[in-house]
């Protein structure tokens, strides 16, 4: 028993090893796929107070783009913004921070702490990404048209540049207020409530 013993460490070591470098191989990939941008419905919606009553307004389509930290990065940063076509707002800009770590999507907005979410169960692929925020109800559905590495030509670009929207600067969700993005609201009367996604899970609310 002794041999057999002492034997099974570094088998169970070479095993453990293997499957780290697995996981890290996999999040690497799908690293890899996630960089670059994106555009469809992020479920994203915000509830604004005017005058007392209380109007919610869903966002017509996002554009979302994640860049890696450095080439072939498992994390990064990137830009989100959404667009109403209807409400005081225009758009909603975003800063966050992503992440892959064991297949699992990690999101962070270090100015909006309300939208922070995780992504686990979604099916990606090099020109599509669906799925539903962790803890909610809430589907999302996007269409890449910019590839990061430029290493998938099949993808159609729907005639998008990443310069027709990305700017230079970027607002972040405590400069957003003062953008001149009203319609047909008074901004001094009114002020964004809550932020997020569209549906909660009841047991959540």
């Amino acid at each position: 028993m002794k041999k057999f013993s002492h034997l099974l460490v570094p088998i169970l070591a070479a095993l453990c090893t293997l499957g780290l470098t697995s996981c890290e191989d996999q999040d690497s990939t799908q690293a890899m796929v996630l960089s670059g941008q994106w555009t469809g419905d992020f479920g994203m919606y915000y509830d604004y107070e005017y005058r007392g009553r209380v109007y919610s307004f869903d966002a017509d389509y996002t554009d979302i783009v994640f860049y890696p930290q450095y080439d072939f990065a498992t994390y990064g940063w990137g830009k989100q913004v959404d667009y109403y076509y209807d409400g005081p707002y225009a758009y909603q800009y975003y800063r966050f921070y992503w992440s892959v770590d064991r297949g699992i999507i990690y999101l962070r907005y270090p100015y909006a702490p309300e939208l922070n979410t995780t992504i686990s169960d979604y099916r990606m692929n090099n020109d599509r990404l669906t799925g539903w925020f962790e803890g909610t109800n809430s589907r999302f559905s996007l269409y890449k048209i910019v590839d990061y590495y430029d290493w998938t030509p099949y993808v159609e670009v729907y005639g998008y540049e990443a310069s027709d929207w990305v700017p230079d600067y970027f607002y972040d969700s405590r400069s957003v207020e003062a953008d001149n993005g009203m319609a047909r609201f008074d901004s001094s009367e009114g002020h964004i409530l809550r932020r997020g996604c569209r549906f909660t899970n009841s047991a959540e609310e």
